[in-house]
């Protein structure tokens, strides 16, 4: 017989847990995970880290739940690039504004990826 590698060495996430049990777990399942055949999958690729989720709804792209400052940062400046007349540093000065908009919805969180 052979193992099907279900199970996993939750000693990190344990941790993580008991040294920041205020934190939040936020799941995210990766692409492999869905199947239309079965009500739920096992999944054999688990990670955690703790790092920061914008809770918020946000219009820079609707499909993505950002997990990073300098990604969301970098797609609110193609964003509103085209919305903007002016020059370099008056954007920058704009985009930092709309940045502190968001600062209340990034949430520090235990964050958990599983996928196949």
């Amino acid at each position: 017989m052979k193992s099907l590698g279900l199970t996993y060495d939750a000693s990190e996430l344990r941790r993580m847990i008991v040294e920041n049990p205020e934190l939040p777990l936020v799941i995210f399942a990766g692409e492999n995970v869905y199947s239309d055949d079965y009500t739920s999958v096992a999944c054999t690729d688990v990670r955690a880290s703790i790092g920061e989720v914008l809770d918020c709804e946000q219009q820079v792209n609707e499909e993505k739940i950002y997990c990073d400052r300098t990604d969301f940062e970098d797609d609110l400046r193609i964003h509103l690039g085209d919305e903007f007349d002016g020059d370099d540093e008056d954007f920058d000065d704009f985009i930092a504004e709309e940045l502190k908009q968001y600062d209340p919805y990034w949430k520090k969180a235990i964050i958990v990826y599983a996928d196949n």
